[in-house]
């Protein structure tokens, strides 16, 4: 017997509010999987910003200086 066929059987043992409380949780990992699947990487996203910030031939430092002084 599969996992499924297992959780089918316990299920219907189980009142409707209950199975509402799984229902729930089984649509809530659906939606975490999805994002997992469209969530960029860390160098996708830096991929997609060069060139939207001109370079101006400043240091990391001198930009934060900038920065603070705003």
């Amino acid at each position: 017997m599969s996992t499924l066929e297992k959780t089918i059987s316990m299920l219907n043992d189980l009142p409707e509010k209950q199975i509402e409380i799984v229902y729930s949780y089984v649509a809530f990992l659906k939606t975490q999987s999805e994002k997992e699947k469209s969530t960029k990487s860390v160098d996708d996203i830096l991929d997609s910003l060069v060139g939207i910030i001109p370079d101006q031939g400043k240091t990391l430092e001198e930009y934060k200086e900038e920065n603070m002084q705003m």
